[in-house]
């Protein structure tokens, strides 16, 4: 996916029909079953999309940064929230309705196309999300997460070198995994010289290494 797909002008035109928000770390934008009445597009920050299962615990189904889609729920008439989002560091996005958008989408087919693009892109993501957690174990499942956020060389997303501003906390939060966990893969992966680790954030060193693990528990090595 790359870093952004709206145009410039495009995001312009969301902020003039939507309303500009923004939300401070840990605040609950919509639970699961409240009304889908608003789609949401991220300008600045991250959101966590979770379930909360039976057992009490929380589990992470996507964590979406700038030039991504949230809350698509809202194309569908009368609908509600599949699951939660919360702001996971302070995250500024535009909140709009279709019926304020879709009078665009017949004078502008491109941006009709760019936001099937979007909707395009979450199901993707969810797809791999659910191969991660069918066929890794810990190790891949960080390795693969680091691969993926990292593929875009992106200054807005702050991935520039090969950089994931990421503590392990929000490594630990995005992938659903205990915080020693990810702290014991992480531990392991700069051993073997992989990753360098520094005050809130990562950087890939070998992204030849990380894709190997990753492959290598795909295959059923």
């Amino acid at each position: 996916m790359k870093e952004r797909i709206l145009t410039p002008e495009e995001e312009g035109l969301l902020r003039n029909v939507g309303v500009t928000v923004t939300f401070q770390p840990g605040h609950l934008i919509y639970l699961k079953g409240d009304p889908a009445d608003r789609v949401y597009y991220i300008l600045k920050g991250r959101v966590r999309v979770f379930e909360n299962l039976y057992s009490g615990r929380e589990m992470t189904l996507d964590v979406a940064g700038a030039g991504r889609m949230f809350g698509e729920s809202a194309f569908a008439e009368h609908s509600t929230r599949p699951a939660c989002v919360q702001a996971v560091n302070q995250v500024t996005l535009v909140s709009f309705r279709i019926m304020d958008i879709l009078p665009y989408f017949r004078s502008s087919p491109g941006l009709a196309l760019h936001f099937l693009q979007l909707c395009s892109a979450t199901m993707d993501y969810l797809v791999d999300r659910m191969e991660e957690q069918c066929l890794l174990d810990r190790y891949g499942k960080v390795a693969s997460y680091i691969l993926n956020r990292t593929a875009p060389d992106s200054e807005d997303m702050g991935t520039r070198g090969g950089i994931l501003p990421y503590t392990h906390e929000d490594l630990s939060v995005s992938l659903g995994l205990n915080r020693s966990t990810v702290t014991q893969v992480l531990k392991k992966f700069k051993e073997q010289g992989w990753l360098e680790r520094g005050y809130g954030y990562l950087r890939v060193l070998d992204r030849q290494a990380l894709e190997e693990v990753v492959e290598r528990q795909k295959d059923g090595a």
